[in-house]
């Protein structure tokens, strides 16, 4: 049994550099791809320890395997606000704080308590897995409700996979509870098993997720919030400020194909054109009546119509140029087009064969 979980826990440490590694390959990182890389970075080092841990018997070791998993929630509540643009401060880090301490606390209590330790740690362990994805539920939802209220209704179906993870977490937690009441006189030997499993299936189902729809890795995109006019009511930028601006980002896109790029973000324009962030937003959402989101998928549905148009030169499959045009599923790209056109690719690409 061993040597099978020392091998399940190696895979899920490569697993984790590897995703790491994609994170670090990014062109344009932001906050969320940091607390990612680091997460990953977390689940390695926690997968690690314990193959130490069951082939040496560092107090070290032991004491981590414990305690890391107290790592795990904060950067899934950290993550989530990032993804959700939901400031936080230097105090969201008291968090960790837990980790610090029962980590500080462990290496001083001696050997006839260790049971009894041990399985207090367990607990507040499955109290910790369980509060911070039912709180990231709670934003998913309180995000949701927000984007109900504006016109960028039709991207919420991009965020479900935080509401995955959520779904992985509690479901996990809920068999360990079971297993806890079942095995407790045994000893916790076996939840550790378990934990291990656990976080190898939250490093598969998260980088799947990461790799197939861009969202764990481009954030940006899917979250960018719609505010109404009225929002900016005291913002410092004047009308001529604001229509200089419309004028900068329009002849951007005439000039620069780089929004085909799926990475393509609301920072990347914003340090194309030298315009800060909060005043593009302001612009795109005020003064050209849209959402980044919404006009950038314009922009490449609008190259895809002129692709299409070439008719036997266009030597691409419609899902091809689907990824050629930025979007990061055929999917995505097929629904875009439809609400723009109100046909689908093959329908617009038939239709001027015929005509």
């Amino acid at each position: 049994m061993n040597d099978v979980l020392a091998v399940i826990s190696g895979i899920g440490a490569i697993q984790c550099v590897l995703f790491t590694l994609l994170i670090v390959a990014k062109k344009q990182r932001q906050l969320p791809d940091w607390i990612l890389l680091a997460w990953f970075l977390t689940f390695a080092i926690h997968l690690l320890i314990s193959i130490i841990r069951r082939n040496s018997h560092v107090n070290t070791a032991e004491v981590l395997v414990m305690t890391i998993g107290f790592l795990h929630g904060p950067f899934f509540w950290l993550y989530a606000k990032a993804v959700f643009e939901q400031p936080f401060t230097k105090a969201a880090f008291l968090h960790f704080f837990p980790f610090i301490i029962l980590t500080f606390v462990s290496f001083f209590i001696p050997i006839e308590a260790d049971m009894p330790w041990e399985i207090f740690i367990l607990i507040i362990k499955l109290i910790s897995v369980i509060f911070y994805p039912l709180y990231v539920w709670h934003l998913y939802h309180k995000r949701q409700q927000l984007l109900k209220n504006s016109r960028g209704n039709h991207r919420m179906p991009a965020l479900s996979w935080i509401k995955v993870i959520v779904i992985l977490f509690l479901l996990s937690t809920g068999i360990s509870m079971i297993r806890l009441t079942t095995e407790l006189m045994v000893g916790v030997a076996y939840f550790e098993v378990w934990d291990i499993l656990r976080y190898v299936m939250l490093v598969t189902v998260i980088g799947f997720y990461g790799l197939k729809f861009g969202t764990v890795y481009q954030p940006e995109l899917v979250v960018e919030q719609v505010r109404e006019e009225k929002k900016y009511k005291h913002s410092s930028l004047n009308q001529d400020t604001i229509e200089s601006s419309a004028d900068q980002i329009n002849r951007f896109f005439q000039e620069n194909n780089a929004y085909l790029l799926s990475d393509f973000s609301l920072a990347t324009l914003s340090k194309a054109v030298n315009i800060p962030k909060h005043h593009l937003s302001q612009v795109i959402n005020a003064e050209m009546g849209t959402t980044f989101y919404d006009l950038i998928n314009t922009k490449r549905i609008e190259y895809a119509l002129s692709r299409l148009k070439e008719g036997d030169q266009l030597n691409v499959t419609l899902e091809g140029l689907g990824y050629e045009c930025g979007f990061n599923s055929k999917s995505a790209f097929f629904h875009h087009f439809k609400k723009k056109t109100g046909k689908t690719p093959g329908q617009f690409k038939k239709e001027i064969g015929t005509a």
